[in-house]
């Protein structure tokens, strides 16, 4: 089945629907015939995305929530089934960066980023999953991992460890949606290289002292800007294989391929993760 085919009508629900990755799930979904509940924490994004997409006379509706609001999620899912019967589509895209040596992570923002990255997941997943049980349509769960689920990287380790969590969150989901004859399917995201806002955000909300780090961000930041995938058309390949029922979900297929191969050649051969000196010299000094 293809993304027309398979969402081409309904509703969905993207949160941090208001920028980057999120934003551009938000427009394919709206352009395929899909009603979007644009969810961000971010209330001006969320309307601003909602009512460009109105104005082009697609269908999508803003909506202000803190996913790490165990009770603000809560009452969304109500209010949406109570509005719309079901949800076709859940995306649990939220999600926030942070940079520095882990021992220099404040444990405020450590914990405000386990909050939104994995706690938002598991709070939509609570929420949203019994509803879709008791619906009994056939119905889609999409959770953002990252290639950053995958593999390790010096001076990240808050979002690569939230990602790892959300990978293993998703491959439990799928077993027990099975286990309980759901009619849900379940899809994991791992994204490389779509343009967003991600690492300067983090710099601004998390500011670290660590030069190597702010470097580091600063390089990957004009990466994103110059290189990366448009989040539309990101949005457009990772729906595709959502539509035909993948598990595995990436925006660059052979990118995405290459860092799994990675990772299990890695386990398989129980070698440490690669020096980030060498990884990391052609962009970062050490000095």
């Amino acid at each position: 089945m293809n993304a027309h085919e398979r969402f081409g009508s309904g509703t969905a629900v993207v949160t941090g629907g208001g920028s980057g990755i999120g934003e551009g799930l938000v427009r394919h979904l709206a352009a395929l015939g899909m009603t979007v509940v644009t969810a961000d924490i971010d209330a001006d994004s969320a309307r601003a995305v909602a009512d460009d997409l109105s104005a082009q006379g697609l269908s999508a509706v803003p909506y202000q929530v803190d996913v790490t609001d165990a009770e603000a999620v809560e009452a969304m899912a109500a209010q949406l089934f109570r509005a719309y019967g079901t949800i076709d589509l859940l995306v649990n895209n939220a999600g926030v960066e942070n940079a520095g040596l882990i021992w220099e992570v404040d444990p405020e923002r450590w914990e405000r980023l386990m909050a939104i990255n994995v706690g938002g997941v598991f709070h939509g997943l609570r929420s949203f999953v019994p509803r879709m049980i008791e619906a009994g349509s056939p119905s889609v769960i999409v959770n953002m991992s990252s290639v950053g689920g995958v593999s390790s990287a010096a001076l990240q380790a808050p979002y690569i460890v939230s990602k790892h969590a959300v990978l293993a969150l998703t491959e439990c989901l799928h077993q027990e949606v099975a286990l309980v004859g759901a009619p849900i399917q379940v899809s994991v995201v791992l994204p490389h290289a779509v343009r967003s806002r991600i690492f300067s955000s983090a710099r601004r909300d998390a500011p670290t002292g660590n030069a190597m780090a702010n470097q580091m961000f600063d390089v990957l930041q004009q990466a994103n800007d110059t290189i990366a995938l448009d989040p539309r058309d990101a949005a457009e390949h990772m729906i595709e294989a959502v539509a035909r029922g993948d598990f595995w979900v990436f925006s660059h297929d052979d990118l995405g391929k290459a860092a799994v191969d990675r990772r299990a050649a890695q386990l398989s051969a129980l070698t440490p993760p690669p020096n980030p000196r060498q990884v990391l010299k052609d962009s970062v000094s050490f000095d």
